[in-house]
């Protein structure tokens, strides 16, 4: 299947993101990396807002499907405890930088929030639910980990420490 323009953008996007940062992120780069003219990006984004609010949206999207592949079903179809299942195995690889990224600019402007916001409803347990919330927190620190630490975790000691989150899971 053809991917689509607006697909082709938001994956450029993305990229630009994690090699510059949202910095480095302009209609005219993104243009020159997508191969697109700047009114085209223009068309399906007017304003750099709306490109960001699309990036937030692409990604979300993207983990939530990630999300059902992990559980084999939507969240609405599975349990509180398979849906956490799914979280941290996700959230146990490091996080990508441009992920990691926009999930930090989302702090930042509600509207941003919400995209994210929407898979967190579907999918996180409330922080209420101090065994299951403290499980989440943990995957939160794998994700994070090679971002936030002088050195990577040894893709052994990740294993080990996801096996480990996953049994300590509250049924």
């Amino acid at each position: 299947m053809r991917r689509s323009k607006r697909d082709l953008i938001l994956d450029t996007a993305v990229e630009l993101v994690g090699r510059h940062g949202l910095e480095g992120l302009s209609f005219e780069s993104l243009a020159t990396a997508a191969g697109l003219s700047k009114s085209g990006i223009i068309y399906h984004f007017p304003s750099r807002h709306d490109l960001l609010l699309g990036i937030h949206r692409h990604l979300a999207t993207t983990w939530e499907r990630e999300l059902e592949e992990l559980a084999g079903a939507p969240a609405a179809e599975l349990s509180p405890t398979e849906r956490l299942r799914a979280v941290v195995t996700s959230m146990g690889r490091t996080a990508d930088l441009p992920e990691l990224l926009m999930h930090l600019d989302a702090r930042h402007d509600p509207v941003y929030q919400a995209a994210w916001a929407e898979v967190d409803r579907r999918w996180m347990p409330e922080p209420d639910s101090t065994g299951a919330y403290l499980i989440q927190l943990i995957a939160y620190g794998l994700w994070a980990h090679d971002h936030l630490h002088h050195a990577p975790l040894d893709p052994r000691a990740r294993e080990k420490l996801i096996a480990a989150a996953l049994e300590q899971i509250p049924t």
